[in-house]
């Protein structure tokens, strides 16, 4: 199943559903996806046939500019390509709150089950992957930008935010050269570094400690040749339907090289700005990578533990202090792709995470 959300005028979102078909009407939760770079939001279809099992209904968002969502104007453009920082932020804070307006506008058309605090049903979990994070935290960041009516609404229904295989293009905070990706791809033509990159995030890392702690336990730059890469049972016809060379070369691309000032706001007033955690205020976040994806997905997730736990004032400057509800969780196995190689397994392990 599929359909088309509008919001702000002519603005259509559209989104793919694994449906109700199993679940009681009135008493079932939904999850939704925001998908990463290059790929549209069919890479989570697998896991869609699992849903009713869990009394899950799954909905995978298509961002702007993915058809047949709505692609972003010129003017929109303007703002993320320019190197004034104000400019990114105005980006994030309109792409965060039109998709803000979407699970609004899809609860409320949907009349889906509001989140029952005691029985912990209902309610909808948003999962961002991979570049996907980025407008979980232009959401969280923006909230300020919703009215109070809009506010009151989705706090019934927003429960859980999470980060699944963030990136540190997301957070500006990189591994130390020379290690993550091999930057020398960066000067490729643009079709070689686009198969590089499909190879790299399809590819399985053999770590030597994938929790130590220790960075140079992790792998960032080799992945396993004695392995299939994910996908690999996909025809390049199929694959070229599950992606967007165009979109990977601009817009993508474009929004993690703006302005690191932009992307730090957006992370404090996300998670570290106590007075931005009082708009949904019960919203949990949790964050979660595979274990045998790129080094650079478990980093984050080390770093940003560290950052809670020697204070995120360090890193994100004075005043920034652990804002919300915050958890981590490694997957016992699996690289970027596990919802698309283990999709039973994989959804099992998103609703323990989202509910726990």
């Amino acid at each position: 199943m599929s359909g088309i959300i509008k919001v702000e005028g002519n603005i259509e979102f559209y989104y793919e559903d694994s449906g109700t078909n199993g679940l009681d009407p009135s008493d079932y939760t939904t999850m939704v996806f925001i998908h990463g770079m290059g790929f549209n939001g069919s890479v989570f279809r697998r896991m869609f046939p699992f849903g009713p099992s869990h009394n899950y209904r799954l909905i995978s968002l298509y961002r702007r500019g993915y058809a047949p969502s709505t692609p972003w104007t010129e003017a929109e453009i303007a703002l993320y390509k320019s190197t004034d920082a104000e400019d990114g932020k105005k980006h994030l804070r309109l792409a965060g709150l039109q998709i803000a307006r979407f699970l609004l506008q899809f609860a409320i058309s949907q009349t889906i089950p509001k989140y029952n605090e005691e029985r912990k049903i209902g309610g909808i979990h948003l999962v961002g992957w991979s570049l996907g994070t980025l407008y979980l935290q232009a959401i969280l960041a923006n909230l300020d930008g919703l009215a109070t009516d809009e506010l009151r609404v989705l706090e019934g229904y927003l429960r859980t935010i999470l980060y699944f295989d963030t990136f540190s293009g997301v957070f500006a905070i990189h591994p130390p050269k020379p290690l993550g990706m091999d930057e020398s791809y960066l000067t490729l033509p643009e079709q070689e570094r686009w198969a590089y990159f499909n190879e790299y995030v399809r590819g399985f890392f053999a770590h030597r400690n994938r929790l130590s702690r220790d960075i140079a336990d992790i792998e960032f730059g080799n992945f396993r040749t004695d392995k299939p890469l994910s996908l690999d049972d996909v025809t390049a016809e199929e694959l070229e339907k599950m992606t967007s060379f165009e979109m990977y070369r601009t817009h993508d691309i474009g929004t993690i090289i703006m302005p690191p000032e932009a992307l730090s706001s957006a992370n404090r007033r996300a998670l570290f700005d106590v007075e931005m955690a009082k708009y949904l205020p019960k919203v949990k976040i949790r964050f979660m990578c595979g274990t045998e994806g790129a080094g650079e997905f478990i980093y984050i997730m080390h770093e940003l533990e560290k950052c809670l736990n020697e204070g995120p004032s360090a890193v994100f400057g004075d005043g920034a202090e652990r804002a919300r509800d915050f958890q981590f969780t490694y997957l016992e196995r699996g690289n970027h792709f596990v919802f698309w190689d283990e999709p039973c397994w994989a959804l099992e392990q998103l609703k323990e995470c989202v509910e726990g």
